[in-house]
């Protein structure tokens, strides 16, 4: 089992995103087999908050997931694999990967 961390964020744009005070949740964290499991995970949070949340605040709400390593295990330094994020704007719901392999 992989432990994964879901930090959810929103404004009313991408601009204002990294702006704005106070628009970030407590991150959530799930122990799951598999990338697609958290990435499926990911995307029923994201689109939970997103139909409780309205208002000019929640325009842009973004999912960002990371896989957090087991001790002693670093990847360039780091000790997490950041896997992508959710976004749902006014086009929809979108998964952007951060250029990883989805295993099995």
């Amino acid at each position: 089992m992989k432990t994964y961390n879901l930090d959810l964020r929103h404004a009313p744009s991408k601009r204002r995103l990294n702006a704005m005070a106070n628009n970030r949740l407590e991150p959530l964290k799930q122990r799951l087999a598999s990338d697609k499991e958290a990435i499926a995970w990911a995307q029923s949070e994201l689109l939970d908050f997103a139909r409780h949340a309205r208002g000019v605040k929640y325009q842009y709400v973004e999912a960002a997931l990371i896989e957090l390593l087991p001790f002693g295990k670093l990847i360039d330094g780091k000790d997490f694999r950041r896997l992508g994020r959710w976004v749902c704007n006014a086009d929809g719901i979108i998964w952007r990967d951060a250029l990883q392999t989805v295993d099995a």
